[in-house]
């Protein structure tokens, strides 16, 4: 009994630490949610069409005083969402004007210098001026602007962390300036391909043919939420690797050993409190995806929460081997959030032109799915939440992700210096 009072109490600790992390918390809890619900909005409208559905537009002028690319590319994505009729402005003032008297039930206005900011990994801002008589409708102009704006947002956190990975390895220290942008590039330039595929792409429906036959309206919300919820799961294995050095070199470590605390206790409190926020963190998600968007989760919750508490393992052991592996702290965030990014979209838990490449047997995502565990993981939810799995196609997925957190541990174990 001591020795469970005493990991309770080290992830009581770890929690309250990771609830004064804003940040982290955002991107945990915040980012999934509108990653899914706005790229399930921006394609809903082609999808509606297909199906025969009436889509729902919303009228916006839009103000783009940036020169550069990133501006340009802001504009392309607002463009490609069916939901809003855009009416382009030479003038912000004009534009602010136009939606005071009620023409329009928004402006999207993207400042000059945008680009620049980006690229130089400094704060900027897109302003949303709207019309307070159409309140409602105005919040959705506000999500969809930080949808589109979001790849943006990450290509320049993609750059910056790419950089600073480079940087820190020191491979490209003796190389000329041009190869070390055009490294960057390169490797950015994979990534974002493969989220606007995603918008390019939006799955295909299937509709039955004949008279009276009432178009089935399908939530794109089912394939999407399931996909970025695994997929920012992972993102908190950079905050543990992170944590890891810091207790670390602060001699937290030191001072646990010194103390009557096993060495088991002193390992297990923390990844209790992970795996915690890994399924508070699916809980969230799919609570507002069910309550506001229709999410339809199925009916095990029972299965939802094994699943969420497997994939809770399996990042809290990822995230404490990349944290003995890297070489410092900064350098396990860094690593980690790259591996978030890269990992989810090779394995093939996105669905994509009507079909989810993972599922696709002899298919080269799928071999190389079936080898990380964003598949296994994203693959058992949907089998949870759409009741086709019994619990033997269950059972296979979950057996996978516990080989997965088995692995990870046996390796970090092995290389476990507390000093």
């Amino acid at each position: 009994m001591d020795g469970i009072r005493a990991t309770l109490a080290i992830s009581w600790k770890e929690l309250q630490v990771t609830a004064r992390d804003r940040g982290l918390l955002g991107v945990l809890f915040v980012l999934p949610l509108v990653f899914s619900t706005l790229f399930s909005l921006s394609q809903q409208g082609a999808l509606d069409t297909a199906t025969g559905a009436t889509p729902i537009t919303v009228r916006v002028f839009l103000v783009n005083d940036d020169t550069g690319a990133y501006g340009a590319q802001v504009v392309g994505a607002l463009r490609q969402a069916a939901i809003l009729d855009i009416e382009e402005l030479p003038s912000a003032a004009d534009a602010d004007r136009r939606v005071g008297e009620g023409e329009r039930a928004a402006a999207i206005l993207i400042p000059a210098g945008f680009s620049a900011g980006i690229d130089a990994y400094e704060p900027v801002t897109l302003r949303v001026v709207v019309d307070p008589a159409q309140g409602s409708i105005a919040d959705v102009v506000v999500g969809v602007t930080n949808f589109a704006a979001a790849p943006v947002s990450t290509e320049g956190e993609l750059l910056q962390g790419t950089r600073s990975f480079l940087d820190q390895l020191g491979l490209l220290d003796n190389a000329p300036p041009e190869r070390v942008r055009a490294i960057e590039a390169q490797t950015v330039g994979a990534i974002m391909a493969q989220l606007g595929e995603l918008q390019r792409e939006p799955p295909v429906a299937v509709v039955p043919e004949g008279t009276g036959v009432e178009p089935v309206r399908i939530n794109l919300l089912d394939s999407f939420m399931p996909a970025f919820t695994v997929m920012f799961a992972f993102f908190l294995i950079g905050h543990v690797g992170l944590t890891f050095h810091r207790e670390r070199d602060e001699g937290t470590f030191r001072r646990l050993l010194a103390s009557p605390l096993s060495r088991t206790s002193i390992v297990a409190g923390p990844m209790v409190a992970w795996v915690i926020v890994v399924v508070l963190q699916v809980v969230f998600l799919f609570g507002i995806g069910a309550g506001l968007f229709k999410l339809d989760i199925g009916n095990s919750l029972l299965g939802l929460l094994v699943v969420s508490v497997v994939l809770g393992l399996v990042v809290a052991s990822l995230g404490l081997l990349l944290g003995i592996v890297a070489r410092t702290g900064r350098q396990a965030d860094t690593l980690g959030t790259l591996i978030a990014f890269v990992l989810p979209f090779i394995s093939g838990i996105f669905p994509m032109n009507g079909v989810d490449p993972a599922y696709l047997a002899g298919g080269t995502v799928a071999t190389i799915g079936t080898f990380l565990p964003h598949m296994h993981a994203a693959e058992a939810f949907r089998l949870v939440m759409t009741g086709e799995g019994t619990i033997e196609t269950v059972a296979v997925q979950l057996g996978a992700l516990l080989l997965f957190a088995a692995v990870f541990m046996l390796l970090a174990i092995r290389r476990l210096r507390f000093a």
